[in-house]
């Protein structure tokens, strides 16, 4: 090609490229979403139900019942534990050689009472062994006005009416007879008594009349085992 026609050919298409500068500018290609730019459908926790809450019942109100007084329980005396001393016992000067005699010829332990200031033994009756063995013994103080009756062995069986020989109101809880364990019992009209081994030969049995409670129970727990 002549070099005349290049230069011309080569001016046309700097020209044209330069009227394409100066037209419209180009329409710009919008970014590419990146990951974190796109929506996802992320599924929701569904939040669990929250327990329900029943109401606690409310406690029915009831009426706190009234107890009638009742008579204070009879204190239980603590046993001897041991023979004691028989020369303490209620007229023991005129009446232990006799106690000692008796001890010495029943199958039964024998016991003589510590009866308050001024008490006599008034009665004293016994039967060896062939009849079963018995001990009754009677006291009273200087008026008469109070009475202890002892009953040791089979003594129930030598009285008009053996079957009430243990007959008693009520049961007043447990007493002492020295050192043995029997019950308090309340014989009606005032008078008390402790049992011990009712309705045996080897039984044991102190009556009171003209007496308190505590005070037969203070006697009876100090009953002496010879």
């Amino acid at each position: 090609m002549p070099k005349l026609m290049r230069n011309a050919t080569l001016t046309l298409a700097i020209a044209f490229a330069m009227s394409a500068c100066g037209g419209a500018a180009p329409t710009p290609i919008p970014p590419a979403a990146t990951p974190a730019d796109v929506a996802t459908d992320t599924p929701m926790d569904t939040p669990a139900p929250e327990a329900s809450l029943s109401p606690e019942p409310t406690p029915a109100v009831t009426e706190t019942p009234t107890i009638a007084p009742t008579e204070p329980p009879v204190a239980v005396q603590t046993p001897s534990g041991n023979a004691g001393d028989p020369t303490t016992c209620t007229d023991w000067a005129a009446q232990g050689a006799f106690f000692t005699e008796v001890a010495s010829k029943v199958p039964f332990a024998v016991y003589c009472p510590v009866a308050p200031s001024g008490w006599v033994l008034n009665a004293a009756n016994w039967a060896k062994p062939t009849s079963g063995g018995w001990l009754t013994v009677a006291y009273h103080n200087k008026k008469k006005t109070q009475t202890l009756t002892i009953g040791q062995g089979n003594f129930c069986s030598h009285i008009a009416t053996p079957a009430n020989c243990w007959a008693s109101v009520s049961d007043l809880g447990a007493a002492n007879f020295g050192d043995l364990t029997g019950s308090l019992k309340d014989l009606g009209g005032g008078s008390y008594a402790v049992y011990v081994n009712a309705n045996t030969k080897n039984g044991y049995q102190i009556v009171s009349t003209g007496l308190s409670q505590q005070t037969l129970l203070s006697i009876a727990n100090g009953m002496v085992h010879l």
